[in-house]
């Protein structure tokens, strides 16, 4: 048998030179009434994914730059081969649709308006995605470098186990890909609380220590404007059941995936990183939303530590499920892609967990499908920041 670390990363290089390891049309509704029939249009077409976020229309500002820039972001992911914009009205997906094309990802867009209702539309979306389903399939995968991955870092449903095994073996994948060359993006800033004096001792600089803290002293004022007392509700009940006992136990527990090396920067929500290295996206807790935006970011994979689950994944970067609760792996097996229940049992020590993980990464990058992606359990959701009007 071949060594598992001589195997070539396999993917497909785009015209950009960028590296995808998936090769998806992405069908991306610009606004929520297109929802039904842009789901439609993925379901019949193999190879095609749904990406259906809320609104799109009714919003302002900063609330609508970011809708638009995570959309664009999703369908530019170097993971898509080419996107279908579908929308009620020709002007919100056109804006849409422009920004996908400028960053040159193929690109079409359809609006149920202009062609006279649904049926219409399905119709000329199905012949447009067969057409580059024809091409796609074509595409042969090429070997690439882990220096050129981009690898999201998340954990949820957490528990003492995720602390204890699952973050701990993703901080080691995280060290060895930052070595590589490769960019490591973890978030949810609200999941640092307590952990902060650990991050700056990791800061790339004093004004990246700084980013970092406002970063997550921003969600405390988020919260205390809306009158939370956030030590009353995190951890949540999962999290307590499972044996967290304090804000700062679980944010350490969540800290620990990002290994050991130095934070390089703070990024906006959805935004790339620019350079290798190790940064905090400015994203939110739920996991959804916070997939959501590492994906839009680039993100070619999602490492997901989880203790008692989270079955949710990204429809456009493949989120490895990691789990080392041995009563999670054996009562749901189903949902967990790297199970390291016997780390805990004293059957498997951290570093095989950690090779565990490397090696099952591996295997994602070169097309073998997440439990995410088997079951079909995929979502997007774009954070809110205003009203609707």
């Amino acid at each position: 048998m071949a060594n598992p670390a001589a195997l070539p990363w396999l993917g497909f290089r785009r015209t950009d030179g960028r590296i995808g390891i998936r090769n998806c049309l992405a069908v991306i509704s610009a606004t929520d009434a297109a929802n039904p029939v842009a789901r439609r249009l993925a379901a019949a077409v193999p190879g095609a994914v749904a990406i259906t976020p809320l609104y799109g229309r009714g919003q302002l500002g900063d609330d609508l730059a970011l809708s638009i820039r995570t959309m664009v972001g999703l369908g530019t992911n170097p993971n898509v081969y080419a996107v279908l914009v579908v929308s009620l009205e020709p002007v919100a997906g056109a804006r849409v649709a422009e920004a996908i094309a400028a960053a040159g990802t193929p690109v079409e867009m359809l609006s149920i308006q202009s062609l006279s209702g649904t049926p219409n539309l399905q119709a000329r979306g199905t012949v447009l995605l067969d057409a580059w389903r024809s091409d796609a399939v074509r595409v042969a995968r090429t070997p690439f470098v882990e220096g050129e991955l981009s690898i999201g870092l998340e954990c949820g449903g957490s528990d003492s186990s995720s602390g204890l095994v699952s973050n701990p073996a993703i901080g080691l994948v995280c060290d060895r890909l930052v070595d590589a060359g490769a960019r490591l993006v973890f978030s949810e800033p609200v999941e640092c609380l307590g952990g902060e004096a650990a991050l700056d001792a990791r800061a790339a600089s004093p004004a990246v220590a700084a980013a970092i803290r406002d970063t997550i002293l921003k969600y405390e004022r988020i919260a205390e404007a809306a009158q939370v007392n956030l030590n009353a509700v995190n951890p949540a009940p999962d999290n307590i059941r499972g044996g967290l006992t304090t804000i700062e136990e679980k944010s350490l527990g969540a800290i620990c995936k990002t290994g050991t090396r130095p934070i390089s920067g703070v990024l906006s929500y959805g935004a790339p990183a620019p350079a290798p290295g190790l940064y905090l996206m400015d994203a939110p807790a739920p996991a959804t939303e916070n997939i959501t935006a590492l994906s839009a970011g680039g993100a070619h994979a999602i490492l997901f530590g989880t203790g008692a689950l989270n079955s949710i994944g990204s429809p456009v970067s493949p989120t490895i499920k990691i789990c080392g609760n041995p009563r999670t792996c054996a009562a749901m097996p189903v949902h967990i892609d790297v199970p390291l229940g016997d780390v805990v049992t004293g059957e498997t020590s951290l570093q095989a967990a950690g090779e565990r993980i490397y090696a099952g990464l591996r295997k994602v990058a070169c097309g073998a499908l997440t439990a995410a992606e088997r079951l079909g359990e995929l979502e997007v959701a774009i954070s809110r920041i205003r009203p609707s009007i």
